[in-house]
């Protein structure tokens, strides 16, 4: 259920703090979540050693994306805010520079959305994206995502702006 022809969306495991690293520490990317300082390999390890797995005790999942067959790391996908209550959760994507523009992020999607669906019954998927992030936007439009809101100057950007969020959401019924 959680893989495809190209992708394979396993665990974390303790071996994949280096590439943790390498992805927290992306600072073009920060600018689409709350991360404002570097991550320590130290952190990163001890994350990966104490992770919960369990996304409705911990609130989250996060699974690491790679390429089937030949294990080549594409990414990470998480679940968050996950709520066994209302049954829904956010979703958020990283994809590696190098496995961008290939369809890796629909087809992640996709596997995320059939495992919330058929595997922890959620209701509904959402997520935050950074209104001049097109790309983002346009990705989860053609999945069938519906804007249903708008944070108006909710995101600070780097070079002192501020740009809006917007709330995306999907019935996976």
């Amino acid at each position: 259920m959680l893989h495809s022809k190209r992708l394979h969306l396993r665990a974390l495991e303790p071996s994949d703090a280096d590439f943790l690293y390498e992805v927290e520490n992306d600072h073009e990317a920060w600018r689409y979540s709350d991360t404002i300082a570097p991550l320590s390999r130290k952190v990163l390890r001890e994350y990966a050693l104490t992770y919960d797995a369990d996304p409705f005790s911990a609130g989250q999942l996060r699974l690491i994306i790679s390429e089937e067959g030949n294990n080549n790391l594409v990414g990470i996908v998480d679940l968050y805010d996950v709520s066994s209550r209302h049954l829904r959760a956010f979703i958020g994507i990283y994809i590696c520079t190098d496995f961008r523009k290939k369809g890796y992020a629909d087809e992640t999607i996709r596997l995320v959305e059939e495992y919330a669906h058929n595997t922890l019954h959620l209701h509904q998927l959402g997520a935050k994206i950074d209104a001049s992030h097109t790309q983002a936007v346009n990705l989860f439009r053609d999945l069938g995502y519906k804007l249903i809101g708008t944070f108006e100057e909710w995101l600070s950007t780097p070079d002192g702006h501020f740009t809006d969020m917007l709330i995306m959401t999907k019935k996976l019924s």
